[in-house]
């Protein structure tokens, strides 16, 4: 481990990062918990992650600054699967300036990053890998990748491919809707603005087969569906709520954009309003569908490849010109103005099947609640179950029995696990920056 700063080997403009890394407030870390049947073996742990920056030297890069611009570095320090009771914070010496990290200890794994460097598409892609090579090892089986990135396969130039560095072709005849003006979403009053770091987690599990056939019998998705079940859970706490129950969904946009192999930042997002508009008047099969046809027509190609034309010179230029980064960072960003009320929900989708995906037991993603004043769930499936968590830094007890309630109404075999809490290190990669 590195107490001093090295000068690391700067290499491209990291554009995509910009949003991120010229935010005037501190950003704490995102991980993903995976808890195994068995025991951790570090060894072997550790040979799995060399095995995995090997294929993918891009993932132990670091972030460098140059005259107010950031750029990404070859950090060339060892990144090292750490025995400790919890996570650390990336970025910083401790990591020896990495902007993802390992740590373990017993049966459980933290797999961290900073959000900057890359998004939840490219956490997942570092930790299947890992995780890939150490089941091969410690079972001494070649099992099946089904997807995951592997040491037997060669490192392509898609991997590292900057989505705001491109410029997009859109269709001749396509004209970007005109925006309208949008009601003010409802404000759940639970959330309250507070400095807590402390996050409470309230957990349901849902059988794969009985959720998916919900879904499918009312025509929909189940990021639409589940939204809609959160929006009953809030209009029947608050049934004089004054404003639409609006949700917002970050989506991954890679295979609109044409960037499907990279770990970089590619995402926008989706806004639905689930309940309190004259779409309640339907039945409920009916407004799932319409939902589902309104996150469709929201994730067009020709919309996001025009949004990000505007995008990406904006960011660039961003970069180009700034000569203070401190100045920089003390600009408002409009990132951090975006609405995330009522509440954000994330569909994080699945883990890639593979031969040892029963002796993984539980997979956590562990966040800040978006924007830090929000209602925020995580959605993931995994071993047959649906995953749900609500994640918040106020007391929503009340809000996750109504949700319980709405899905038991509904006939969904809900389970609700023990309310957790959890405290997130903040980022650490401006350690050292000038």
């Amino acid at each position: 481990m590195s107490n001093v700063r090295p000068e690391f080997e700067k290499r491209e403009m990291a554009c995509s990062a910009s949003p991120y890394v010229y935010l005037p407030v501190d950003i704490p870390v995102y991980t993903v918990e995976v808890s195994h049947r068995e025991m951790i073996d570090g060894d072997l742990l550790q040979k799995a992650l060399d095995r995995t920056i090997r294929r993918m030297p891009y993932l132990a890069d670091t972030l460098v600054i140059d005259h107010g611009a950031v750029y990404y570095a070859k950090d060339p320090l060892p990144m090292e699967a750490a025995h400790t009771a919890g996570i650390r914070r990336v970025g910083g010496s401790e990591t020896n300036y990495h902007m993802l990290d390992l740590t373990w200890d017993g049966n459980v794994t933290w797999f961290s990053m900073f959000h900057g460097f890359c998004d939840g598409q490219g956490i997942y892609t570092f930790l299947e890998s890992v995780l890939y090579h150490y089941y091969c090892m410690k079972d001494g089986v070649e099992y099946d990748p089904n997807g995951i990135r592997t040491d037997s396969t060669l490192p392509t130039e898609a991997e590292t491919v900057d989505p705001y560095a491109r410029q997009y072709e859109v269709s001749p005849d396509f004209t970007m809707p005109q925006r309208r003006e949008q009601p003010a979403p409802y404000h759940l009053p639970e959330i309250v603005r507070n400095g807590s770091r402390e996050v409470l987690e309230y957990g349901f599990r849902l059988p794969s087969e009985a959720f998916m056939k919900f879904v499918k019998a009312n025509g929909t998705s189940p990021s639409v569906m589940l939204s809609m079940l959160v929006g009953e859970a809030i209009r029947r706490l608050h049934p004089d709520a004054d404003a639409p129950v609006m949700t917002l969904i970050p989506v991954s946009i890679r295979r609109q954009l044409g960037c499907e192999e990279t770990f970089k930042n590619c995402s926008s997002r989706v806004l639905l309003p689930v309940s309190g508009t004259p779409m309640d008047a339907l039945p409920f099969d009916q407004r799932a569908a319409q939902l589902r046809a309104m996150l469709k027509q929201q994730m067009a190609p020709d919309m996001f490849r025009a949004t990000y034309n505007v995008l990406g010179p904006m960011y660039r230029k961003r970069m180009d010109e700034a000569t203070d980064y401190r100045e920089e960072l003390s600009k408002p960003a409009g990132f951090m103005t975006f609405i995330h009320d009522t509440f954000y929900l994330d569909y994080i989708g699945s883990m890639h099947k593979t031969g040892y995906s029963e002796q993984i037991t539980d997979v956590r993603f562990l966040c800040k609640p978006a924007a830090g004043n929000t209602l925020h769930l995580n959605v993931i499936e995994h071993n047959g179950e649906f995953r749900v968590t609500c994640l918040a830094v106020s007391d929503v007890s009340a809000i996750a029995e109504a949700l319980e309630q709405a899905m038991k109404d509904h006939g969904l075999p809900v389970r609700c696990v023990p309310v957790r809490r959890f405290t997130l290190p903040i980022s650490a990669w401006r350690e050292g920056v000038q």
